[in-house]
């Protein structure tokens, strides 16, 4: 998996081959294939397990003693999505090579799915014990997330130009008020 994660990270989907991971991985292409019957599978587990990866390193800080979580605090949570762009933007690029594959391959898809509603769920559960909001809010604000971290990572990926801290700063501003305005 690191292999192809590596592989991929540096070649990009078009431009990776099963031949490259397994020298990478110092392994037969045919062991590869035999858990992997297509390198658009083999993707879609990279992706999977990358995630979760990233759902695990993703943790709110507290809130203060009145239970209210403010404008810096929020500021501070977004600090992991939002370095995630900066530190590893292959993985922003792999991500919308997988989005795109997803579309053209139904065999994906579910793959793609299923690891989006994990991240989803990992989120409403992060917003529900930080923002202790009810579940529907938190199920809400969840996919609205996600949405604005790949999005923001792919402007910022694709324009050099972009404001992308001055982007965050903004949605951290909007989102602190938003859950202000629903802790009342």
């Amino acid at each position: 998996m690191d292999a192809a994660y590596q592989v991929l990270a540096e070649k990009g989907y078009d431009k990776a081959s099963t031949k490259e991971i397994a020298r990478v991985a110092g392994v037969a292409q045919g062991l590869i294939s035999y858990y992997f019957p297509s390198k658009d599978l083999l993707f879609a587990e990279v992706f999977r397990r990358e995630s979760e990866k990233y759902c695990e390193s993703y943790v709110f800080p507290g809130n203060d003693s009145s239970g209210q979580l403010h404008a810096a605090a929020v500021k501070s949570a977004l600090n992991v999505p939002q370095s995630r762009a900066l530190d590893n933007p292959s993985w922003v690029k792999l991500r919308y090579e997988l989005y795109a594959l997803g579309l053209r391959n139904p065999a994906v898809s579910e793959s793609i799915k299923t690891t989006l509603a994990r991240k989803r769920e990992h989120l409403t559960r992060l917003i529900e014990q930080v923002g202790k909001l009810p579940e529907e809010h938190s199920r809400s604000l969840a996919p609205i997330l996600l949405s604005v971290f790949d999005g923001l990572g792919l402007q910022r990926l694709c324009d050099e130009e972009f404001d992308y801290e001055g982007a965050y700063d903004t949605f951290a501003a909007i989102l602190a008020a938003y859950l202000q305005s629903i802790q009342r």
